[in-house]
């Protein structure tokens, strides 16, 4: 039978709560990546990078943002403000939360 993508599109935090998802059921690194191909096509994501956030996951991650230090701190990056904006959080002493 042959494979077909459905999704033309995603966001890589879409394919990483997937990933997170398959994990925790407790499917093999190479079976969800498999699973990733069928329905988003063969350039959604590598199968070891498929592994390495399974490992993640298994090390305690639970979050599927990406992030970036920044004053020796881990900012999810929809929270990186521009310089500007930061400079001016900055002299007022108040920072983004991380709720």
């Amino acid at each position: 039978m042959e494979r077909r993508c459905v999704l033309n599109s995603w966001s890589k935090e879409e394919v990483r709560a997937v990933i997170r998802y398959e994990w925790a059921r407790g499917v093999s690194g190479t079976e969800i990546h498999n699973r990733l191909v069928e329905v988003y096509g063969p350039g959604v994501m590598s199968k070891q990078m498929v592994r390495r956030w399974c490992r993640t996951f298994s090390d305690g991650r639970q979050q599927v943002e990406e992030y970036r230090e920044l004053d020796g701190r881990a900012w999810p990056l929809q929270m990186q403000m521009s310089g500007r904006w930061m400079t001016r959080l900055e002299r007022t002493g108040v920072s983004p939360s991380m709720k």
